[in-house]
């Protein structure tokens, strides 16, 4: 195209820019590389080529805080359409409205229209705020948030098409509380606990004490932490066998012991997960005693877990950890010994099983269980126990109810691992169709019909809230929750706790409807009433409890800070029970708590935590309504007389081999707060309290240390 200047000479115009007719819905990184962008912030192609956050480019819309809403009032969308329709964002700059008789508004005449504009856009976001809530917590904002199908973000606009994910300011996210997701976990050194671990109750209480923490490096306190530390590493030396004299079965114990150790297995975990068939275990177990020499490698490897076991129960103190330890070394040693092929077998899946329980009985890497859970999951589905033996070839009774027994004992004892990790489960119902084992007696099997009791009754019935369960830990620790609406969670939260409540108050209904012994052979014992009920309780108080957060900014999550007290009272409740029902069965349920690690700490420590936070809110909201006339919240006294034995608990825990100080101190230093918010001190008065009384307390842990570590 040519023209003529003011001179006459014809020059060369350059043709008009094609306007782009809509904005760029790609981040910048993306339109750059020529790749498609989903959108996200960042998106997935940032993340992958290591770009910490995308950019966009600036539009009208995009100054509008729309992001991720699924539904706006009806007024604003048709403001929004009408301020729309009325404008050309073709370009970059604000343009005004267009007709017939106002053809564009770029001029620089156009001054005031833009300032009507920009008065409009102002208008436009203060209805959205009114619409939203200004004030509103982050998961009552999250309700109204999510990532909505490219379907539906474009079905209901008549307006030019707008992403919703287009990314504000940073600032302005974390302002308005849009898109912050709820917590899913906790990183602790280079681990990842999800919300079923009870470190993330302890991550709500942190917060009060963090002041103290940054002094501690140079008091008397973190002196003696280290001091501990040092011995906490002497000890856990000293139970480490030498690992080149391992030789299987050259540590059995003398038979009076081993008799014992063995029965204390028989009458605790052997009537909760069913795992040996206890005739012929008996029968193998006598011929061993005539002929040691004669005796398969397996079976005593098997012989020896349950020992270890059983030495959880043998005393207060677990004199016998450091033996139990040697044993469950020795059978790791075994599955690593050629041929691997060989160990799968139902020897070697009863062996794989026993060996979590140990490691949990006796503290040897129990915080680790989740992850072999995931080789004895893969090692039973290899063998094809996730089938129904109806379903593969034809076997005789005695066979196929193991491999069903063992069955429903590996899918809870992995079940039990992901709550205790806060890892996803490893299994789902679409992965098996084994059926539940019959309520048939060991010395019975070919009955067409078992009687009304029998050892398999405990497990049958504990088994059947199976499905609930797993629904439960995969929705807790789901890394995806937070991206859905807090509402639709919340709802299956409360569905999936009214369903676990129904499902408790009808397995204790029907344990206590069986006949009663101590040993858990003709009837129920008290060690498997209470340890029925707390693991159910366990998964009640997981599945509130990462709503309290929440509970403190709105009243609509207060149902799920009132269900993870309950909860954490009646496991309280189920762990100490009073000195007046004492009985053998509930010594060996004492001694477990008292003894073992894993679920049978983390139960006592996941209820503490919760009753201490629970005193310090109580706290915090009597101060608030100070001056009122309404009446105190409701006593406190039986919180504290839980707190209290609970530290009685933990000290009992370290005179029995356990070398982890830090709860027993950390419950120290929230006694210490609740007292200084009692007598109104100021910041430096409470930290000096704290200090004091924390010293005090650690003192006291690194004497009993000492006693454990001797010489």
């Amino acid at each position: 195209m040519a023209d003529l200047d003011t001179a006459g000479v014809l020059v060369q115009i350059p043709p008009p820019v094609k306007k782009r007719r809509r904005p760029a819905l790609a981040c910048e990184q993306c339109r750059l590389r020529k790749v498609r962008c989903d959108r996200n912030s960042p998106c997935s192609t940032c993340v992958r080529s290591g770009n910490p956050e995308c950019t966009y480019q600036p539009t009208l819309l995009a100054r509008l805080p729309i992001v991720g809403l699924r539904t706006r009032p009806a007024s604003l969308d048709q403001n929004i359409r009408d301020f729309a329709a009325t404008n050309d964002f073709s370009s970059g700059p604000f343009t005004g409205p267009t007709s017939a008789h106002t053809p564009s508004c770029r001029s620089s005449s156009s001054g005031a229209t833009i300032e009507t504009l920009e008065r409009r856009v102002r208008q436009l976001e203060k209805e959205l705020k009114s619409a939203l809530g200004e004030g509103r917590s982050p998961s009552e904002t999250d309700s109204r948030l999510s990532l909505a199908s490219e379907s539906e973000r474009h079905s209901t606009l008549t307006y030019p098409p707008v992403d919703d994910t287009v990314p504000v300011d940073s600032g302005e996210i974390e302002k308005r509380n849009f898109v912050r997701l709820p917590i899913r976990g906790t990183i602790s050194k280079t681990r990842f606990f999800g919300q079923s671990h009870w470190v993330n109750g302890a991550s709500l209480l942190w917060s009060n004490v963090g002041f103290w923490a940054q002094q501690e490096n140079t008091s008397e306190l973190y002196d003696y932490f280290q001091k501990c530390k040092v011995l906490a590493r002497v000890i856990k030396a000293r139970r480490m066998p030498a690992l080149p004299a391992l030789s299987i079965g050259s540590n059995v114990p003398a038979r009076p012991l081993a008799d014992h150790l063995i029965d204390c297995y028989m009458r605790t975990f052997e009537t909760v997960y069913r795992i040996l068939h206890v005739p012929s275990f008996q029968a193998e177990y006598a011929r061993y005693w005539e002929q040691p020499q004669a005796t398969s490698q397996s079976f005593v490897v098997l012989m020896q877990l349950c020992m270890a076991i059983g030495a959880c129960f043998h005393d207060d103190v677990h004199s016998l950890r450091a033996k139990a330890t040697g044993w469950i070394y020795e059978a790791k040693f075994w599955l690593m010994l050629p041929p691997e092929k060989g160990r799968l077998t139902i020897p070697g899946l009863q062996i794989m099983c026993l060996l979590q329980l140990a490691k949990q009985t006796t503290g040897v890497n129990a915080d680790l269980t989740w992850i072999e859970c995931g080789s004895l999951l893969r090692a039973a589905m290899y063998m094809g126990l996730h089938h129904d033996p109806e379903n593969l070839v034809r076997m005789p009774r005695l066979p196929a109810e193991m491999r069903r027994r063992l069955w429903a004992a590996i899918l809870e004892i992995c079940l039990q691992a992901s709550l205790d990790a806060g890892g996803l489960p490893l299994v789902s119902l679409r992965d098996f169709e084994t059926r539940p084992p019959a309520n048939l007696d060991d010395r019975n099997m070919d009955a067409d019909k078992g009687s009304s009791w029998t050892r398999m009754s405990a497990q049958i019935a504990i088994f059947s809230s199976f499905p609930t369960r797993l629904a439960i830990v995969s929705l807790v620790n789901d890394p995806q929750c937070g991206r859905a609406s807090s509402a639709s969670s919340y709802q299956e939260t409360l569905r999936l706790g009214a369903e676990l409540a129904t499902e408790t108050r009808a397995l204790m209904n029907r344990l206590h409807s069986f006949p009663r012994d101590e040993r858990g052979v003709d009837g129920v014992s008290p060690f498997q009433l209470r340890f029925a009920e707390m693991s159910m309780n366990r998964y009640l108080l997981a599945l509130h409890l990462p709503w309290w957060h929440d509970a403190m900014r709105s009243p609509t999550f207060y149902f799920s800070r009132k269900t993870s007290v309950d909860a954490a009272l009646t496991l309280a409740a189920i762990i100490r029970p009073p000195p007046e029902l004492s009985s053998p069965s509930l010594t060996d349920f004492r001694r477990l708590l008292i003894c073992g690690s894993g679920p049978f700490r983390g139960a006592p420590v996941h209820a503490g935590l919760t009753i201490n936070l629970e005193l310090l809110v109580r706290r915090e909201e009597e101060g608030k309504n100070q001056g009122l006339t309404a009446a105190p919240l409701g006593s406190s006294a039986e919180l504290f007389g839980v707190f209290d034995w609970y530290l009685d608990w933990w000290a009992a825990r370290i005179r029995a081999g356990e070398t982890n100080i830090k709860a027993y101190s950390f419950g120290q230093v929230q006694n210490s707060l609740l007292e200084a918010i009692d007598l109104k001190l100021g910041n430096e008065a409470t930290m000096a309290l704290i200090m004091e009384q924390a010293t005090g307390r650690v003192k006291k842990a690194y004497e009993m240390l000492k006693a454990v570590a001797g010489d």
